[in-house]
């Protein structure tokens, strides 16, 4: 996933449609993949990464960061790699966040039980929250069966109260 943040120069904030001068950053981001970069970076490249990211120059940026860390069958053709942007005000505190997620519905269970072999050798999995709730339940089962820790990161607060 992409994130921008956008940081507002000025103190009072208008909306009505007018531009508002702010500062631009922006950097490989998404809960998931932002750990699974860490622990592949900290493992000498001995992580991967099952997620849903375009053939655009985003999902390009993103596979280029990690080389190898990326497992077969993520990168999702005509696909828009998701995105987040985030409208800071001048002292930084959050105004909005944006999110385009709709390509994390190609993290399916099918996909997961195509690199089983990763899971099973795995000594821990972690799953961003961002998953469809059917491949959330298939992983969480998956590491009851396989006797694995496992960890259900999510970004938003909101996501919190799924079941």
């Amino acid at each position: 996933m992409g994130d921008t943040k956008k940081m507002i120069n000025t103190i009072f904030l208008a909306l009505d449609g007018s531009t508002h001068a702010c500062n631009t950053q922006q950097c490989g981001g998404g809960v998931g993949r932002n750990m699974a970069e860490a622990l592949w970076r900290l493992r000498g490249g001995r992580t991967r990464l099952l997620t849903a990211i375009g053939d655009d120059a985003d999902g390009q940026y993103l596979d280029n960061i990690a080389p190898g860390m990326l497992l077969d069958g993520c990168i999702i053709k005509n696909g828009c790699t998701p995105s987040y942007a985030v409208m800071l005000d001048s002292r930084g505190e959050c105004l909005i966040g944006l999110g385009d997620m709709e390509l994390h519905k190609h993290i399916t269970p099918e996909l997961v039980n195509k690199h089983i072999k990763v899971f099973e050798d795995a000594s821990l999995i972690v799953l961003d929250g961002n998953a469809p709730q059917a491949t959330i339940d298939h992983v969480l089962a998956l590491c009851k069966r396989l006797n694995k820790p496992g960890i259900c990161k999510v970004g938003c607060i909101a996501k919190d109260y799924r079941p």
